[in-house]
């Protein structure tokens, strides 16, 4: 039996053009307004809904004055860091107390790769620096590659007189979450995705199957810790469980004294990998994990404060202490590492003072 299928008119055809573009249309502006506007980079990066992970809690204000940032030549004290530092957030609580902050990335140091010079301090001189303290920052995952990287640094290196602030991280941190702006649209690919996410979470499977790009959710009861809606799960980035084993504390111990004989006291500031401070010290690390703090403690003459061992206590006391969208600490985690930097400089100065007592 032949079946004569009779063609769409042109107005049908139209019709269902016009119907279909309409449907993705409302679907996407549906994602766009239910999903929430991206503010983490693990939102981002995984394609997970800021909705289910986005801070609820409003985050402290800073006032604008205290991101006060200072040339070579006029700074007290030389911060090098990485995305922690950057942005400045924690380095008001050294302002606020009346010190001049120069604030400069690990890629400005202008290596082949984001290295600490063995050389560091007669570098700093030359380029104009006059102060008495280098706070040396980087994020616990990344700490490892950047001291071994000495290895590969030949010359000393040129390091630039004036301080450039990434653009890409904004000034002042956000205090509220804005849900939708037409200016800062998520895009339908990412919606797509979150959405495919979304399923993942609710039906309850495995961590296993929850990783996506370059975040990982992992089942955790953590709504004693973290505002977001879905406090059920934690997002992580995935380098947390990559890192390798730290081996470099003879470098760490070669900088460390090039200051010193350049009149400079480093401060060795490693921030705790958000899994670190949640999961535990080590845990699905995927090589042997060594604890860099104990192995500081075991070197008087570095001056390194335990942020591991009080970052796991403030962390049980206030919520969002870093986000749970994102890899960095949340504003009250930040100043409270401005806290604890600020009151090892003043520990310093004291010592100081008492050792040229008569």
């Amino acid at each position: 039996m032949n079946v004569h299928l009779k063609p769409l008119s042109f107005k049908k055809y139209s019709l269902t053009l016009i119907y279909t573009f309409l449907f993705i249309g409302l679907m996407i502006v549906w994602m766009e307004t239910y999903f929430e506007r991206i503010y983490g980079d693990l939102t981002r990066l995984g394609n997970f809904p800021e909705r289910y992970f986005g801070w609820q809690y409003p985050q402290p204000s800073i006032s604008p004055d205290l991101f006060k940032d200072y040339s070579f030549n006029e700074a007290d004290i030389l911060v090098i860091g990485d995305s922690f530092s950057i942005g400045r957030t924690w380095q008001t609580k050294l302002v606020s107390e009346g010190l001049k902050v120069g604030t400069m990335h690990w890629g400005e140091l202008k290596t082949k790769s984001e290295a600490m010079p063995s050389d560091l301090g007669n570098a700093l001189r030359s380029s104009g620096f006059k102060g008495r303290y280098v706070v040396i920052e980087s994020v616990e995952r990344l700490f490892q590659d950047r001291m071994k990287a000495l290895s590969e640094v030949q010359n000393p290196p040129f390091v630039k007189k004036a301080f450039v602030i990434n653009s890409d991280f904004p000034l002042y941190p956000f205090n509220n979450r804005e849900l939708f702006s037409w200016n800062k649209l998520n895009g339908g690919e990412w919606g797509v995705t979150a959405l495919y996410n979304s399923i993942k979470l609710f039906l309850n499977l495995p961590d296993g199957y929850l990783k996506s790009g370059m975040s990982q959710a992992i089942k955790f009861d953590g709504c004693d810790f973290f505002s977001h809606r879905l406090c059920n799960y934690a997002l992580f980035v995935d380098g947390d469980f990559k890192k390798g084993t730290f081996t470099s504390i003879d470098n760490v111990l070669e900088v460390n004294k090039n200051l010193q004989q350049s009149g400079i006291q480093p401060i060795w500031v490693v921030v705790p990998d958000k899994a670190t401070i949640y999961l535990g010290y080590g845990k699905l690390n995927k090589q042997p994990y060594q604890n860099i703090w104990q192995l500081f403690s075991q070197h008087p003459e570095l001056t390194a404060p335990d942020l591991g061992t009080a970052f796991v206590d403030k962390s049980r006391k206030i919520k969002d202490l870093y986000l749970s969208n994102d890899t960095h600490l949340g504003v009250n985690g930040f100043l409270y590492m401005g806290e604890i930097v600020a009151k090892e400089i003043q520990n310093l100065k004291v010592n100081k003072s008492k050792s040229f007592s008569p």
